[in-house]
C-alpha cells in the first residue's frame, strides 16, 4: 500500500491532464480507484469551487457510475437508505467527536465492521446486515476522509470494502495523505475543464462571426455551417446534435430522434417567435445545472439564437 497510493496519485494526475469532460474524468478516476484498490463502493463529494452550496456527488461500484451536481440540502436524499447524511455533515463541518475511537485526529471516520456499529452521539448508519450468497452476514470496512483544500473542508471521500482488515491505523494515515492529494487534483481539474469549455465557446462565437461576414453565402448554408460549429462547443461533442427551425423549415446535421435530453432557445425577430434552435444529447448524460447542461451552455445557446435572429432579419428573402 505504501507504494501503491503515490503511484495511483500520479496516474490520476495523468488522467487530469488529458482535457476530459468533468464527468468522464471522474468516471475514469473512480474506476481506477475501484480496480486498483479493490473497493466494493466509492463515494466522492466535492464542493464546486466558488459555489456556496453546490456539490458534485459520485457513486461508483464495479458495475455502476453515477454523477450528479446537487445542492447541499439534497444530500440526504441522494444517500438513499444508507443514512450517512448526519455523519457526513459532522465531518464536513468539523464537528466530529474527537474522543471517539471511530475518528482519527484529522477527522476521518473508520471502522472494520460497518454492519455492527454504534456511534457515541447517535449518528445512525445503515445497520442492516448485508448477506452473501450463502445467506451469511458480511462485514464492511468503511473509511470516510474529509477533503481539506486551503484549510477548508470542501468535500469527502467514502470507501467501503469487504475486507475488514484493509484499513489499519497506518493504512488510514496513508489514505488521508492520498485523499488530500486527490482533493487538489479534483479542484484543479475542475478549473481546467471549465476553462476548456469557455475556450470552446469563444471559438464558436468567433467562427460564427466569420461565417456571417461572408456576403456570397446563402442563408441555408449559413445555418448549416453554424450547426456544424455547435457539437464541438458542448461538453460531449460525440453525443451532440443540433437543429435549427425557421418558419417551419428544419435544418440539422443529420437525422435526430426526439429526446428529453435537449436544450432549446427561441429565435425572436421583430418581437415574434419565428423558430428555435435546440441542442440534443443522443444518450443520457449526468444531471448538471439544467438537465445535463451547464448554465454556461444555456447562455451560449441563447447567444447563438440572438445571432440567428440578426441573420434572419437581414435576409430579404425570409418572410417573418
Amino acid at each position: 500500500m505504501k507504494n501503491t497510493l503515490p503511484k495511483l496519485a500520479y496516474e490520476i494526475l495523468k488522467i487530469a491532464n488529458r482535457e476530459l469532460p468533468r464527468s468522464v474524468f471522474l468516471k475514469e478516476v473512480s474506476n481506477l480507484l475501484i480496480d486498483t484498490l479493490i473497493f466494493s463502493e466509492l463515494k466522492i463529494l466535492q464542493k464546486i469551487p466558488k459555489s456556496e452550496s453546490q456539490y458534485e456527488l459520485v457513486n461508483c461500484t464495479t458495475n455502476l457510475f453515477d454523477y450528479n451536481i446537487i445542492n447541499g440540502v439534497e444530500l440526504s436524499q441522494h444517500l438513499g437508505n444508507e443514512g450517512c447524511a448526519s455523519l457526513w455533515k459532522s465531518i464536513l463541518e468539523d464537528k466530529f467527536d474527537s474522543s471517539s475511537t471511530y475518528f482519527s485526529e484529522n477527522g476521518s471516520f473508520w471502522t472494520i465492521n460497518f454492519n455492527n456499529i454504534s456511534i457515541p452521539y447517535q449518528v445512525q448508519l445503515d445497520t442492516t446486515a448485508s448477506q452473501n450468497e450463502d445467506g451469511e452476514q458480511s462485514n464492511y470496512s468503511l473509511l470516510i476522509i474529509p477533503f481539506i483544500y486551503n484549510s477548508q473542508r470542501v468535500g469527502l471521500i467514502q470507501i467501503k470494502n469487504l475486507d475488514p482488515k484493509l484499513f489499519s491505523n497506518l493504512g488510514t494515515n496513508q489514505f488521508e495523505d492520498f485523499a488530500q492529494t486527490l482533493s487538489v487534483i479534483l479542484t484543479n481539474q475542475y478549473t481546467q475543464a471549465l476553462l476548456q469549455e469557455r475556450v470552446k465557446e469563444l471559438a464558436l462565437m468567433y467562427k460564427m462571426s466569420n461565417i456571417t461576414k461572408q456576403k456570397s453565402i446563402s442563408f441555408e448554408n449559413i445555418i448549416q455551417d453554424i450547426i456544424k460549429l455547435i457539437p464541438p462547443a458542448w461538453q460531449y461533442p460525440e453525443l451532440t446534435r443540433a437543429r435549427v427551425s425557421v418558419n417551419g423549415v428544419n435544418y440539422s446535421d443529420g437525422p435526430i430522434n426526439e429526446c428529453e435530453h435537449k436544450l432549446v432557445s427561441d429565435i425572436i425577430v421583430n418581437n415574434k417567435k419565428c423558430g428555435f434552435i435546440e441542442v440534443i444529447y443522443t444518450e443520457k448524460c449526468p444531471n448538471l445545472d439544467e438537465g445535463p447542461f451547464f448554465n454556461e451552455e444555456r447562455r451560449l445557446l441563447d447567444n447563438i439564437s440572438e445571432e440567428l435572429s440578426t441573420i434572419i432579419s437581414a435576409q430579404n428573402n425570409i418572410l417573418i
